[in-house]
């Protein structure tokens, strides 16, 4: 009589070897086992179909980025770029290869990441402040941010008393106590205590120094008695008045959307939609590192966020 069962079928001698081998043998296992490409392949082939594989590039770009910010000193810029060009040469010649073409798009997005951060670094790079300084300064205000104390002004420094012009920071964030009727484009001179931008309180934390580094803002500090219009010695540039335009524009907004919610909502939702925070009360400002969601409006829709900013109010 024929037996129906069905004969179990053979397990095949790689898959043996792995069950019994010794994990440090693993190095000889047959490749067919851990068939990388034909998986990779796979989930390719699923994100074609799903429509999702394009936005993969701008994935690796970030993770470029990243990559460059974990990067010691000062990374050439003919390295990343020359690996770029030859990932778009290479994505020539791989073109009727699905797999292996958007692997070298992504290695091309990584590679343009990392060349991006090193431009930008490079673009910016402007004088800090190396030690606090009490000095006069005079130039013209960029942004005005309206606070319960006071006023918070970035100011293009114009001139600086006691510091060379290759030491003088080009941008200044300074507060103000006494600051009504202050507005972006007008030309001011008076007394600053300015030190260098904050560097991460703990490892990992918010790192203001890199953010300040990358705004161009050299120090920030107070002013010290009495802050005075002036006559600029030239009339502003076209950068500058169209920053104190569109600052006026955010603050303009700032102030209607705070006016129409009222009390504390009103500064988390003007501050959402413009940037601008100094209308939230610090006991909410408390409240809301305390809930790990302050990096939620110091960012806004306007301003990048680092990650890690809900631990500084500055």
């Amino acid at each position: 009589m024929e037996d129906n069962k069905a004969k179990p079928s053979r397990i095949p001698r790689g898959a043996a070897r792995a069950a019994v081998l010794p994990r440090s043998w693993g190095a000889s296992l047959e490749w067919s086992l851990f068939d990388g490409r034909a998986r990779l392949g796979k989930a390719i082939a699923i994100e074609v179909e799903q429509r999702r594989l394009f936005p993969w590039i701008a994935v690796c770009f970030g993770l470029g980025i990243l990559l460059f910010f974990q990067a010691d000193g000062q990374p050439a810029l003919w390295a990343p770029l020359g690996a770029f060009s030859l990932c778009c040469v290479a994505g020539i010649a791989l073109r009727r290869n699905m797999t292996a073409l958007a692997v070298v798009i992504g290695m091309a997005a990584l590679f343009a990441g990392f060349s991006t951060g090193v431009i930008r670094t490079r673009s910016v790079a402007a004088p800090v402040l190396t030690r606090i300084t009490i000095t006069t300064i005079a130039g013209y205000i960029e942004a005005v941010e309206d606070r319960e104390q006071g006023q918070r002004l970035l100011i293009r420094v114009a001139d600086m008393k006691g510091i060379p012009v290759a030491e003088r920071p080009h941008l200044v964030r300074v507060s103000i106590r006494a600051g009504a009727g202050l507005t972006a484009g007008q030309f001011i001179a008076g007394t600053a205590r300015l030190l260098p931008p904050p560097e991460a309180a703990w490892p990992g934390g918010y790192d203001f120094a890199r953010d300040a580094y990358y705004k161009g803002i050299g120090a920030v500090g107070s002013m010290v008695g009495q802050v005075r219009r002036v006559d600029p010695p030239s009339p502003p540039d076209w950068s500058l008045r169209l920053a104190a335009r569109v600052d006026e524009a955010r603050n303009a907004l700032t102030q209607r959307i705070a006016a129409s919610i009222g009390g504390a909502a009103g500064g988390i939702g003007a501050a959402l939609v413009t940037g601008k925070r100094g209308l939230i009360p610090e006991p909410t400002n408390d409240v809301l590192r305390g809930a790990g969601i302050y990096h939620i409006v110091t960012c806004g829709l306007v301003n990048p966020c680092y990650g890690g900013c809900c631990g500084y109010g500055g």
